[in-house]
């Protein structure tokens, strides 16, 4: 098995085989689609980023989106006869390949500029990154999705309830947001969210405490306090101390709780038993929309900055938000245990948040 890397950009496709490290820059678009790559064979996988993969607008072509629906169904055709897997890779998840291969982002946004200090060009260079990403990194590889073409039309019905879900609360978490989440004096302003907060603290901190030891699976497992500390909460001589970073733990109970006091919820796309209802949502869905954390998201609103440009580096014991340029596979592989650590702490603590509001009906 051999994995091919392609982008697509100004009318070209730019392929890179990872096996014999060959750039083939500048082809025609259609040996894309039909897999005119050289050296590809049966039981080989090619990845192209997402948005590539993406029908064209109505309105016309995009350079994002260059090819139209019938183009991409050709694409998958031609992939399942010649028997290649053709994966989506995150858009936003490029400029980590660029940084791990090296590549100072201030260098990609002039091509001439990248080429004197590089010798490649930018096109090159993703694909390069791309590739030397999910070889060094086989989970990266597990969580790229199937190419399966969608027409637009489609794809939008499909995912509406989650559009409809990120907008609702991401007005409601601007609102908080510009108030001070109800935490600054400064502000006359009060939610539910953080009635919910000053008035269930201490119980919240008791449940995350009593259990003692809360155990994820064999390897993880985490004390009460470290949990308490993840949303700023904290014991002191007189009791619980005052709450630091209050917007972590906002942003968790207004993905459970909205602002009215009625519970948040989700809906379901046609084809789902559920699809006419609205449900409290649990952790997954909440993790990949509300929170954003899914490698096919683009601009996911408030909520989704709070927990991945505050919360994460605030409670990883790895500096910084993103990897740094030319990070070592051991740095790499330790920010990304770091922030997996996160995101399971988190989850300890929506699941028991999610059971007080949902189960319980405190408030």
């Amino acid at each position: 098995m051999n994995i091919f890397t392609a982008d697509v950009g100004q009318g070209k496709v730019h392929i890179y085989d990872s096996d014999k490290d060959l750039f083939y820059g500048k082809m025609p678009q259609q040996d894309l689609i039909d897999l005119n790559i050289p050296k590809i064979k049966r039981g080989d996988i090619l990845v192209v980023e997402d948005a590539h993969l993406r029908p064209s607008p109505e309105h016309g072509k995009t350079m994002a989106q260059p090819f139209s629906f019938e183009h991409l169904n050709e694409l998958y055709l031609n992939a399942i006869k010649l028997g290649i897997t053709v994966l989506a890779f995150g858009q936003k998840k490029t400029p980590t390949a660029r940084k791990f291969s090296g590549y100072n982002p201030e260098h990609m946004k002039k091509n001439s500029t990248f080429m004197k200090e590089y010798g490649i060009s930018t096109d090159e260079a993703d694909v390069r990154a791309i590739a030397k990403l999910l070889l060094t990194d086989i989970n990266a590889l597990r969580a790229l999705k199937p190419f399966k073409p969608q027409r637009l039309d489609e794809y939008q019905k499909q995912n509406q309830h989650k559009f409809d879900y990120i907008q609702d609360a991401n007005n409601d978490i601007n609102i908080a947001r510009t108030q001070g989440y109800g935490f600054d004096s400064y502000y006359e302003y009060d939610d539910a969210v953080h009635q919910f907060i000053e008035n269930q603290k201490v119980e919240l901190c008791n449940r995350l405490v009593g259990g003692g030891i809360f155990e994820l699976d064999s390897s993880d497992e985490f004390e009460g306090t470290e949990l308490m500390e993840a949303i700023g909460l904290k014991y002191g001589p007189k009791g619980l101390n005052k709450i630091k970073s209050e917007s972590r733990l906002y942003t968790l109970v207004a993905s459970i709780l909205r602002p009215n006091g009625d519970l948040r919820k989700r809906g379901f796309p046609p084809e789902h038993k559920y699809h006419g209802k609205m449900l409290p949502p649990f952790w997954k869905f909440t993790k990949e929309n509300y929170l954003g954390c899914k490698p096919f998201h683009m601009k996911q609103g408030v909520a989704a900055s709070n927990y991945k440009q505050h919360m994460r580096p605030g409670v990883s014991n790895f500096s910084g938000k993103t990897i740094e340029v030319g990070s070592t596979v051991e740095e790499y592989m330790r920010f990304k245990e770091e922030r997996n650590l996160v995101d399971k702490k988190t989850r300890v603590i929506w699941n028991v948040l999610r059971k007080m509001i949902v189960d319980d009906g405190l408030r």
